[in-house]
């Protein structure tokens, strides 16, 4: 068993006295840190910080956690990923954040400083001197080399990728391998040759394929000498049974792939490939969720190459769980001993020393928004580091426990209750919480401020993975294409009869809210069961559907967003206009609470605007706020801290006792 050191710090906030009950306010903020990173050599730690609306990069020594000094941005920009690539120096990106619930936005610019913040400078993209580029992808950190990374762009060649050497310093470029496919990326082995390339798109009979096809073929060669063969394809072009595979890498041995496949099986499973003849050997696949695979780093003795090498798969069914294909091995055993160190918590190695000797690992739960510690692995040794949410006490959050409830057709469908800290789980106000999407995102297990906010207040929380959620295998989510209002709904009418059924929920004290998705959810909800629902909050939601082909920035994604909102709900505007909540307000007899920022251009704000006249027209009571500054979902702790007290009063006035 691992020996536990704990730091002063740890015993004086673990002293601390209970808090009768967190502050709404508390649960708006920021964590004081995220992300954090120790340096090969040990010396130091970069995390990532907020301050305002904008996320900066600190470097802080690992002797004493001093901040040595900040990485901050210009014109409103972030940090996004950091990296160390050297003992002293740090590479990160910039982004472009739009509000809590939107994919953040790549600028393009790679930049790169010394530990103490010295020789900053832009080493691609748009504000580079030395050339210009859309998007640079880190392949490869290079950790033994002091000054290089590899890089893939397109910036030269359009659709096609090439392999660069990078300098952190002087941002020059070397290339390094020349692509010989387009929308391909490459897979480097142990010894970083590029040698399997996987490719969206390619030629047959001289017909090109559109990706949007999706079929994906792989290319392996055995030296950089050989030619490329194709070793394996799934065939994506049958809608009704499309599968997808996913190169990963290579396996430790260096002759084999890892790859993700649901062509026999829905869920994706995690499979040995061998390059040369293209057979496959099953390592692990779950009957009911799909598998990511488990990592570990190594480090090669003769060359110093830093690798990752596939050891198990994750899986997320009710619990996040880890197996490994070997449980007898030194690594399964030592990463079994930390779990056993933290119970009912789930464990991961955020980052670790160049010789592998420290590794930073992070522990969270359903009431642990997170904590970091320090492992020793030579001395055997835990030692705390931080809290990034220090003013959260665990002891006063409310547990979530996963749920399975069979829908009227008969699907089986997972889900999370969370019931008040205290309460005996029976005959409560409950609020229905789906997720946003609604297609490839799901609950998990895990800490939620917004169900923790409700929980906090008296509330019984459910979260649904309703038809159309990711992470069940892809019949579970194509089952949901074409479905928005209709099945998916129904689901979380049947979710909602369950928790009846269970007595678990008070029938006359139930409403449902949501973001993105969710709102849309959170309104068709009351339109479609007027008398199931007490109140309605829909957060960033659209309520307009056929707004969504106008206006956002879905519609604007020519690559891909028609088609995605074409199999998201079809092109009939009539039948669009059957199942946006906006044109059948009429049948709503419950309150409506409408909450969205100004800056949306994912749940366009003007859905907002459009829900509220059609409210007002038709004499529907309603209630409303409005941030200008916000986009698809609050961002601005005050901003977020009202939005909370808001609905919880929102509750109390409906569903409360």
């Amino acid at each position: 068993m691992i020996r536990m050191l704990f730091t002063a710090l740890l015993l004086a906030l673990f002293s601390l006295p209970a808090a009768a009950q967190t502050a709404l306010s508390d649960f708006a903020k920021h964590p004081m840190f995220s992300g954090i990173k120790i340096s090969p050599s040990g010396d130091y730690y970069a995390a990532k910080y907020p301050q305002g609306d904008e996320d900066f990069l600190a470097i802080m020594s690992a002797k004493d956690f001093k901040i040595l000094c900040r990485f901050t941005l210009e014109d409103k920009q972030s940090v996004g990923s950091f990296y160390w690539a050297s003992d002293e120096r740090v590479v990160f990106n910039e982004i472009q954040k739009y509000g809590q619930y939107a994919q953040p936005f790549l600028s393009g610019n790679l930049y790169a400083g010394n530990a103490d913040c010295s020789q900053r400078k832009v080493i691609f993209g748009p504000k580079s001197k030395e050339q210009q580029a859309a998007v640079a992808s880190i392949v490869d950190l290079m950790i033994e080399d002091d000054k290089n990374i590899l890089i893939s762009s397109n910036f030269a060649r359009r659709q096609y990728a090439n392999l660069y050497r990078l300098d952190t310093f002087s941002g020059r470029l070397k290339l390094v391998e020349k692509a010989d496919f387009a929308n391909a990326s490459l897979t480097l082995d142990h010894e970083r040759k590029p040698l399997i390339a996987t490719v969206a798109q390619r030629k047959r009979s001289g017909i090109t394929r559109a990706r949007s096809t999706g079929e994906v073929t792989t290319y392996y060669r055995a030296s950089m000498k050989d030619d490329w063969k194709e070793v394996a394809e799934v065939d994506q072009s049958n809608e009704a049974e499309r599968a997808s595979m996913q190169v990963f890498g290579f396996i430790e041995d260096n002759s084999s792939l890892l790859v993700g496949k649901n062509d026999k099986q829905p869920q994706r499973g995690l499979f040995e490939l061998d390059p040369k003849t293209g057979k496959t050997s099953l390592l692990y696949q779950n009957q009911r969720v799909d598998a990511s695979p488990q990592w570990r780093g190594l480090v090669d003795p003769e060359t110093g190459y830093r690798m990752s090498v596939p050891v198990g798969a994750r899986i997320n069914d009710g619990y996040p769980e880890t197996i490994f294909f070997d449980e007898n091995s030194a690594y399964a055993k030592e990463y079994r001993s930390l779990e056993a160190a933290f119970p009912k918590h789930r464990v991961s190695i955020a980052s670790s020393t160049k010789d592998d000797s420290i590794w930073i690992i992070r522990v969270s739960s359903d009431v642990n928004p997170g904590e970091y510690y320090k492992y020793d692995r030579q001395q055997n040794k835990l030692s705390f580091l931080l809290k990034p949410y220090p003013w959260l006490d665990k002891k006063q959050m409310s547990e979530m426990t996963p749920v399975d409830i069979t829908a009227r057709d008969g699907l089986l469908m997972q889900g999370y209750l969370t019931i008040p800290k205290g309460s005996d789980g029976k005959n409560l106000p409950l609020i229905i919480h789906p997720h946003g999407g609604p297609y490839g995102p799901r609950d998990y297990w895990g800490y939620n401020p917004e169900v923790q906010v409700m929980a906090s207040r008296g509330y019984a929380v459910l979260q649904v993975n309703f038809r159309g959620s990711g992470g069940y295998g892809r019949e579970f989510q194509n089952i949901g294409f074409g479905e928005w209002g209709l099945k998916m709904q129904d689901d979380l009418t049947d979710a909602t009869l369950w928790a009846i059924e269970q007595g678990i929920a008070d029938k006359d004290r139930i409403c449902i809210s949501g973001a993105s998705y969710g709102g849309y959810a959170a309104l068709q909800g009351v339109v479609r069961e007027p008398d199931l629902y007490q109140c309605a909050v829909g957060y960033v939601g659209v309520y307009d559907l056929p707004l969504m082909l106008e206006e956002g920035n879905v519609a604007e994604r020519l690559d891909w967003g028609p088609k995605y909102l074409e199999k998201a709900f079809g092109t009939d505007k009539a039948h669009m206009k059957a199942i946006s909540p906006v044109y059948h307000v009429d049948k709503i007899k419950a309150p409506v609470f409408i909450v969205h920022g100004g800056k949306d251009l994912q749940a366009h704000y003007e859905n907002a605007y459009r829900l509220r006249d059609a409210l007002e027209k038709a004499g529907k009571e309603y209630e409303w706020m409005f941030k200008r500054t916000e986009g698809h979902g609050f961002y601005d702790e005050t901003n977020r801290a009202e939005y909370f007290e808001a609905i919880i009063k929102f509750f109390d006035k409906h569903i409360g006792k």
